[in-house]
Order: C-alpha cells, then sequence, then structure tokens
C-alpha cells in the first residue's frame, strides 16, 4: 500500500529543475549531479529523498542536449552523439528542431524504459532469488570487465582504472576475518574508504580543478521559442522507427552492469547510421535520425540500469553506483529481495520516474532559453559554489573530517586521470563491485570447499555458466572490434 503526497510532487519538480541545469552546464556530469543531490538528503525521511534524488536523475539525463545542441559542447558523456547532428542543424538555423526532437524523444525514451521496467523488474527480481555466490560473482566481474572493455577504446586503461577501484574498496576491514589490511596505520584508513566521499572528489571536486583551467566563456544567441519546439508530424514520423530501435537498445545496454546511457547513445548513434540509408541528411551533418536515436537511447537506458540496480543490488553505471548508495544511506536494500520487502518502494520509484521524465519534458520546453542563460554562469561564483557543496556533502556523510580528506585527495586522482585520459567510471565500479566481487568469490570458495570444485561449478551451474560465457564474450568481441578497427585504418 503506498501513499502519495501532493508534496512528493514539489520535490520531484525541484530535483528536476537542479537536473537540468548541472545537466546542461558543460563538464557537470549526471553522475556529479546526483552526488551533490544525495549530499543534500542526509537527515531527510526516505520518501522525499527518493523523489528528489529520482526527480534530479531524470532532469539530468535530458539536460545534456541543451548545451550539446547550443555550443557543441555536451553537457553530460550520455550527449556527446547529440553533438555530431545537433550542432550542424543549429548551424543550420534548425536549432529549435533539433531541441524539439531532443527533448520529445527523451520523453519517449524515458517513458519506454519505465514501462520496461515495470514489466521486467519483477520477473527479474524471481530470477535472481536464485542466484548463489557463483552467480553474483560472475555477474559482478562482468559489470568490471564491460565497463573496462567498453572505455571508448580505451580497454587496457579502462582496466587497470577498475582493478585501482577493487584496490581501494578492499581497504579498511577484512569482510570475511574482520582484520584490517592496507591502511598503512592511518586512522583516516582505518574505517575503509566511504565510496560516495570518493564519488564526491572524482566527479565534483575534479569538475573544480579542471574548471580552474578553463578560460573560455560561451557566446550564445539562440533564442527558444515553445511553439517551434514541437516536432513537426512528418518529422516524428521519419524517426519513428529510429525511436523504436533506439530505445531497444538503450534499454539493454543500461541494463547491462557497469555500462550506461553514454554507451547506449553511442551503440544506437552507430547502428542508426547502418539500418537509415536514406536521412534527411547525411549523418555529421544535422541528421534528425542522428539526434533522435543517441537521445532516445539515452532515456530508455534509465530504466534498464534502475532495473539491474533494484534486482540484483548492482549499479547499472556510475550514475546509479551514487543512488545505490543514497539508498542504503536511507534504509533501502536493492537487491533479489526488493520486490518481496520493499514492493511499495518499487511503485514509488516508478512513480516518481514517471512524474520526473513528464517534468523534464516540460521544463525544457518552458525553459530552453533560462537554460541558455544558465550556461553563462561566471566560473568565479561556478567554482566556489560546487566547492562548498562538495565539502558540505563529504562531510555530512559521517560528520567526519577524514570523508572531506578522502574527498579531496580522489578529486586530484581524478584531476590527473583526466589530464591522462583514464577514464574515471571504472574506479568509481570498482570500489563498489569489488568488495562484492571478493566476499562473492571466498564465499563460494568456501561452499565448494577447493578450487577445482568452484571451478567446476562455474561450468555445471546453469546461470553460472550463461554469466560466464557473456563475460569471456565481451573480451572475445572487444578484442574483434579493436582488430577490425585497425585494419580498416590500415587500408584507408
Amino acid at each position: 500500500m503506498i501513499e502519495f503526497e501532493l508534496i512528493y510532487i514539489l520535490y520531484i519538480f525541484a530535483g528536476c529543475v537542479i537536473g537540468l541545469v548541472m545537466g546542461a552546464l558543460p563538464g557537470l556530469t549526471v553522475t556529479m549531479t546526483i552526488v551533490l543531490v544525495v549530499s543534500l538528503t542526509f537527515g531527510w525521511a526516505m520518501i522525499p529523498a527518493l523523489a528528489f534524488i529520482i526527480g534530479a536523475f531524470a532532469g539530468g539525463v535530458m539536460g545534456g542536449s541543451i548545451s550539446a545542441i547550443a555550443l557543441n559542447i555536451p553537457g553530460t558523456a550520455a550527449a556527446v552523439s547529440t553533438v555530431f547532428d545537433g550542432y550542424p542543424m543549429k548551424l543550420k538555423g534548425e536549432a529549435n528542431n533539433a531541441l524539439g526532437i531532443s527533448l520529445f524523444v527523451s520523453l519517449i525514451g524515458g517513458i519506454f524504459g519505465l514501462a520496461i521496467l515495470g514489466l521486467v523488474g519483477p520477473l527479474l527480481g524471481k530470477i535472481a532469488l536464485k542466484f548463489g555466490p557463483q552467480e553474483y560473482f560472475l555477474i559482478t566481474l562482468w559489470g568490471i570487465t564491460l565497463v573496462a572493455v567498453l572505455s571508448q577504446g580505451k580497454m587496457t586503461k579502462g582496466l587497470i582504472a577498475a582493478f585501482i577501484g577493487i584496490f581501494v574498496g578492499m581497504i579498511g576491514m577484512d569482510p570475511i576475518t574482520g582484520l584490517m589490511r592496507f591502511t598503512l596505520g592511518s586512522k583516516v584508513l582505518s574505517g575503509g574508504i566511504n565510496y560516495i566521499a570518493a564519488m564526491i572528489g572524482l566527479f565534483g571536486m575534479k569538475e573544480v580543478l579542471t574548471q580552474l583551467k578553463r578560460s573560455k566563456t560561451f557566446k550564445i544567441d539562440e533564442n527558444y521559442k515553445i511553439k517551434d519546439l514541437f516536432p513537426k508530424k512528418e518529422i516524428i514520423k521519419r524517426i519513428a522507427p529510429t525511436m523504436t530501435w533506439s530505445a531497444v537498445i538503450g534499454w539493454i545496454i543500461g541494463l547491462l552492469p557497469g555500462t550506461g546511457g553514454d554507451i547506449g547513445s553511442l551503440v544506437a548513434y552507430g547502428a542508426t547510421k547502418s539500418i537509415v540509408k536514406n536521412p534527411n541528411r547525411p549523418f555529421g551533418e544535422g541528421s534528425y535520425e542522428g539526434v533522435a536515436a543517441p537521445e532516445t537511447a539515452n532515456d530508455a537506458a534509465i530504466g534498464g540500469a534502475l532495473t539491474t540496480m533494484l534486482t540484483l543490488g548492482i549499479p547499472g553505471d556510475s550514475i546509479t553506483a551514487v543512488i545505490i548508495g543514497a539508498f542504503y544511506m536511507h534504509g533501502l536494500l536493492p537487491g533479489p529481495t526488493f520486490m518481496i520487502t520493499e514492493k511499495r518502494y518499487f511503485y514509488y520509484i516508478l512513480i516518481f520516474l514517471a512524474i520526473g521524465i513528464v517534468f523534464a519534458y516540460l521544463s525544457g520546453l518552458l525553459g530552453a532559453n533560462i537554460m541558455l542563460k544558465v550556461l553563462k554562469f561566471p566560473k568565479w561564483a561556478l567554482v566556489p559554489t560546487i566547492t562548498m557543496l562538495c565539502i558540505i556533502g563529504s562531510y555530512a556523510l559521517q560528520n567526519s573530517i577524514n570523508d572531506v580528506i578522502i574527498m579531496t585527495f580522489f578529486g586530484f586522482i581524478g584531476y590527473l586521470f583526466e589530464k591522462c585520459e583514464y577514464p574515471v567510471s571504472p574506479i568509481v565500479l570498482g570500489i563498489i563491485l569489488g568488495p562484492m566481487i571478493e566476499t562473492n568469490f571466498r564465499q563460494a570458495l568456501i561452499s565448494a570447499g577447493s578450487v577445482s570444485s568452484l571451478l567446476m561449478s562455474f561450468i555445471t551451474r546453469p546461470l553460472a555458466l550463461a554469466i560466464l560465457i557473456l563475460v569471456v564474450a565481451s573480451f572475445v568481441l572487444q578484442s574483434f572490434t579493436v582488430k577490425s578497427n585497425k585494419k580498416s585504418e590500415a587500408e584507408n
């Protein structure tokens, strides 16, 4: 039985507006937005906190396309593919069409992902109840390998970042023996690394350091008219097939542990280029389909990522990694039993997400020009604001200065990784999934009795075997793709 109060709508709306604004600002990722939003909810009641966080999630994902189209700079990683055709449309005087398509397909993609979450979530939850330590070990390992091999052509760097994250997750108390390890006698490390503090540093403080090096100011001369932001019928008819397969691709990619909307949007864009033979313009020169594909997949991935998080307790991407931490903080335990013990909260999430997606669309329509003014937000005000939120958010985790120290340290780590072109997301997922990999592996080994028996159990248990095949296939497919790309480059 759920009880819905009108005040929840205000929380969703507030979160949605914050998400849209932060998502529109170049460099301020959705992950960072959710990290800062979560830090504001410490001490809140559970349901208002859920409404606020889910609203920010929906708004942030939709907001990234605004700067991608207006400035040729994606507001979020998932909006990278939107730049390819969105900005050329703007240069051709079709900024209204580009943003209108982006907002419309985001609405459709989000609703599709939400509907599949509602239908598939309970079913997947029942399957997850059959998972043992072997299955959990393999599926978390798969998540690590996926985020590494899909690190946009940087598989080796992705693996290095993931293993660094796994090591960081092992600092502190051994989950099986209770002994301290890798603390070097430091009181700061004795309680382990709070991964939310690490994420605030990796995404929030890192951006502060990055902004300090930027001097570019944005020239914006757009003036969107609301009536022009509704796509014409002929445009909707043209992009309808693209929306269909992109929504499916986005949801499936979002479902895979460790991936997310950024990868889903790139895959959908690539698939659309291969399928559509007669776009209104060549791809890269202002194609309607080129804007529709990534934006549909990006929002459909929300439902997929939440499905994995709620039913398996495994974050689908870095955004849901933050959200799962917020759930733990507020007393919710996502996982196989979530659909049984916390079913009413599942329905709250569905309702809040539905309202958030609609609010994000309406806010984008009504507030597009306001969003453009936000892009002119001066750096001298932006940097100290983010710094203050990072410090307050990390300190509020446990009312400890240790978390502020950890946050600051990881801010510098994130900045160095960015300068060296190493992906940051694998570190985050390594910190979260690392302890799960270790604990489930050791539990599986104890129950099997020997290494040989454990290896046999991976083959004799049908679910474990299926996941093992997916792990191996991920590496094989990536290796094949890399070789094919090198061959194509050599021929060209």
